[in-house]
């Protein structure tokens, strides 16, 4: 239960600074090719993605400040997030450029405007106070369902752009970042939703004119 009423809390300097430490050593692997070594370097992109998810996760079960945090992190900023997922139509042109297999691209890239468009839908939905966990869920089965496309065919065909710079960011930065709006937002959802839902609806306002009595 959160305390006190509810929030518009925006991410402060330790959570920016830690997205900086973060991206600072993803660039830094992908440009020393670590992603692209054989051996046990394969293990380093999947490990680059269960990281920051778990290490959230963990968090928010073990430490209630933390907890507190996330649930009072403002709503409409970690869906609003989402609509940058249009940036997967990068894929799409390293496809167009024979940088990345059509098997990849294709579903990878169309995913990824898929739910960047949706996360309009839903910012606006929570807009007018018409958002319901329903279609909260289904958003977040489309991000990750997404997500879990695009691990398995760049796991099945392995395409060597996507473990170099600059594609390499996708899984390395942008996938854990998503994943974990898509956690905050589900945590956020079972406490205290529909006093958020009417929380950060606009308030309507009756532009009819009135006559006079």
């Amino acid at each position: 239960m959160l305390r006190g009423t509810l929030p518009r809390t925006l991410p402060g300097a330790i959570t920016y600074l830690v997205l900086a430490i973060w991206s600072g050593l993803m660039v830094t692997a992908i440009v020393a090719g670590v992603l692209a070594a054989g051996g046990a370097s394969r293990l380093a992109l999947p490990a680059a993605v269960a990281i920051p998810i778990a290490a959230v996760a963990i968090g928010y079960r073990a430490s209630p400040r933390f907890r507190n945090y996330l649930l009072r992190l403002d709503l409409r900023l970690v869906l609003a997030a989402q609509l940058w997922r249009v940036v997967g139509i990068a894929f799409l042109f390293a496809l167009a450029y024979d940088r990345l297999p059509a098997g990849f691209a294709v579903p990878a890239g169309v995913g990824d405007i898929a739910t960047g468009i949706a996360a309009l839908a839903v910012v606006v939905a929570l807009g007018n106070g018409s958002l319901t966990c329903r279609r909260l869920y289904a958003f977040t089965a489309l991000g990750v369902g997404d997500f879990l496309v695009a691990f398995a065919t760049g796991l099945s065909l392995e395409p060597p752009a996507l473990t170099a710079w600059p594609l390499a960011i996708f899984p390395t930065i942008l996938v854990p970042f998503f994943a974990v709006l898509h956690l905050v937002g589900v945590l956020q959802s079972r406490h205290d939703w529909q006093d958020r839902v009417r929380h950060y609806a606009i308030p309507s306002r009756d532009l009819a004119p009135t006559s006079s009595p």
